[in-house]
């Protein structure tokens, strides 16, 4: 009969979360402790190896990649300028307009117009065949009934 860790308990007790049964196997294991400890070093120096690894790739591209990052920045700086003075260009003159107090040109004041005007400017819609914009062309496909003027546009 196998009394010590099964791989799954091993792994919860590898990543720092072991449950209160791995905690007391623990305890009274000292085969366990041990292969757990091993393996926690080994982990460490796996992971010290890759850092160094990487530090030294990095010391020796360290200047390459300087010189690449400092070159184009003058470059990006000049166009990222260039961009936020076309922006202003194009959007200041809308504010400008925008906010500008409106001008009568004539002392003529406008008025709403009266509801009896409105309701014929409906009746006239709805009562149209075809949209306004389509009267033109329907002038050109030839009809049995006779032609007559449409009413559209007054």
């Amino acid at each position: 009969m196998n009394n010590h860790l099964s791989q799954d308990q091993f792994a919860r007790c590898a990543s720092n979360a072991p449950g209160m049964v791995e905690l007391e196997h623990l305890r009274r294991c000292l085969e366990c402790t041990k292969e757990l400890e091993k393996f926690q070093r080994s982990l460490s120096r796996f992971r010290n190896a890759v850092r160094h690894g990487i530090d030294r790739r990095v010391a020796v591209h360290a200047p390459r990649i300087k010189d690449i990052r400092s070159a184009p920045a003058h470059v990006s700086t000049w166009r990222w300028a260039m961009v936020a003075a076309a922006v202003v260009a194009f959007v200041l003159p809308y504010f400008v307009i925008r906010h500008q107090p409106s001008q009568q040109t004539s002392g003529v004041s406008i008025t709403e117009p009266s509801p009896d005007v409105v309701m014929n400017r409906v009746m006239l819609h709805l009562s149209r065949t075809v949209p306004a914009p389509m009267e033109p062309v329907m002038w050109m496909i030839p009809s049995d009934e006779p032609t007559t003027q449409p009413r559209g546009r007054q």
